[in-house]
């Protein structure tokens, strides 16, 4: 059952940008920042292994490259027969690794410098300047006097040169990268994937505690294929077999006391009408036969005893109107017996002669004479209630009633619209209101409230219900408790 009535709204629950994204999105990002701090780490290691690497590597070269150049000097300067030794260097100490060497005269001018290799070369444009700052160590410099004929005529300079081993290291470490980044995507579309599976059912779950939320608790899942998720599926499909059993329960205990109530009233309004109507008619046949036999009197006691007589009278009257209204709270004596669009046309008149300068206007649709007790009796209880706070809390001056018949999918609808000044935010709800949604919910009907426009309060209802017929046996209970 839908009620809409003015309610605190619940403030919604306040999220971090964190917590508002995904579980998926969470889990990725996770291993994305955990890949990207491993990744971190592992440059810091190799470019601490590869100073290491290239110092190492750097010297043992310049250690060699002098031992040659030392063993070359010598040997050009002890043949015999050679001269210009100098001249005759680059010829002997070219192509070393690692090293750049420089031949100078005794002055100071270089010579030659013997020519660094091809790939050298090419590995100083292919690789950044940053990583070349971050690995290169302190140069290395050795200089070995070249000797001939006993007189220093020159040296040549040994000096480290790390771009090669540089180049190497950022080409291994290139490769490393592209293949580390190509195993994350793949990581992560996996990732993607398989939590999209495994979160599949929580989102359907989600979707199953809306329904259960909106009231549909015949909604069922269907199991998942993780074991865990299973069991949340499961315990809800149970949950929503319960609130449904609980729900059926509820809605048959609420018809059968509608339907006990209903009789009580039938017979509380039976009792008054056929025990205390007699008994109003004989004492006003009485009063009329003493008031006949007033005028055979003395004067003077005739004129007290009719005193006397028009009291009694006018009391009798009121009780009688009286009578009228206990009946017509209780339960009308015309429904059941004459049409219900009659029945709420003669309350609708009796607003109206109570209420001067109020209009109030019925409009029916395809109504049928009656629809059973307990439907009948809601509908009149609705449209009494609604009036009744319409005139005397909302100051209505015109009301407008529209019931429509039961159609193929059996329902009878209700609207109930007046230009009255409303129902005020954060009122709370009146015995009359509690009464109908009782009595609405207990015949398995729905109803709100709202406002109307410009002002005013428009309440709609609507309530299962077929046509009903005497003599028919679509409603066995309702015809045993006529």
């Amino acid at each position: 059952m839908n009620v809409l009535l003015p309610a605190p709204a619940s403030p919604p629950p306040s999220f971090g940008l964190w917590q508002r994204r995904s579980l998926r999105w969470q889990v990725l990002a996770a291993v994305v920042a955990i890949n990207l701090c491993a990744a971190l780490v592992a440059v810091i290691v190799i470019i601490a292994n590869a100073r290491r690497a290239t110092e190492t590597e750097m010297l043992s070269s310049l250690a060699v490259a002098e031992r040659f150049v030392q063993e070359t000097v010598e040997r050009l300067a002890t043949e015999d027969g050679v001269t210009g030794s100098l001249a005759q260097l680059p010829l002997h100490i070219s192509g070393l690794r690692h090293v750049r060497i420089r031949i100078e005269d005794r002055a100071g001018h270089a010579l030659d410098i013997a020519p660094a290799s091809g790939e050298d070369e090419a590995h100083e444009g292919e690789v950044p300047s940053w990583f070349s700052r971050l690995v290169t160590v302190e140069p290395q410099e050795t200089v070995i006097p070249v000797i001939e004929n006993g007189a220093v005529v020159g040296q040549v300079r040994v000096a480290g040169e790390a771009s090669d081993e540089i180049a190497e290291v950022w080409e291994d470490m290139s490769d490393l990268a592209v293949l580390a980044a190509g195993v994350n995507i793949a990581i992560l579309a996996a990732l993607y994937v398989v939590l999209g599976r495994l979160l599949m059912p929580l989102r359907t779950l989600s979707a199953g505690m809306h329904e259960l939320e909106a009231g549909r608790f015949e909604h069922r899942l269907q199991p998942p294929r993780v074991r865990e998720l299973a069991l949340i599926a499961d315990r809800f499909n149970a949950l929503g077999a319960a609130l449904k059993a609980a729900r059926d329960d509820n809605a048959r205990l609420n018809e059968r006391l509608v339907s006990v109530q209903d009789d009580e009233r039938r017979h509380i309004a039976s009792d008054l009408h056929d025990e205390l109507g007699p008994c109003v008619f004989g004492l006003r046949a009485n009063l009329e036969s003493i008031d006949r036999l007033v005028g055979r009197a003395e004067p003077a006691l005739a004129q007290r005893m009719g005193e006397r007589v028009a009291t009694m009278t006018d009391i009798l009257d009121r009780i009688q109107g009286l009578n009228r209204r206990l009946l017509r709270k209780i339960r009308p004596m015309a429904l059941g017996h004459v049409p219900l669009a009659a029945v709420i046309a003669d309350l609708l008149a009796d607003f109206e002669s109570h209420s001067p300068g109020r209009h109030i206007r019925l409009e029916t649709e395809g109504l049928a004479e009656r629809y059973g007790d307990s439907v009948d009796i809601t509908i009149y209880r609705c449209i009494q209630e609604a009036v009744t706070n319409a005139l005397r809390h909302g100051d209505a001056r015109n009301i407008a009633i529209t019931l429509r018949g039961a159609r193929r999918d059996g329902r009878l609808d209700l609207v109930i619209e007046d230009d009255g000044s409303g129902i005020a935010a954060g009122a709370p709800r009146g015995f009359g209101l509690i009464g109908m949604e009782e009595r609405i919910g207990a015949l398995g009907g729905q109803w709100r409230i709202l406002p109307a426009s410009p002002s005013g309060t428009r309440i709609e209802v609507t309530i299962p219900a077929h046509p009903y017929e005497f003599g028919l046996t679509a409603a066995p209970e309702r015809l045993a408790a006529q």
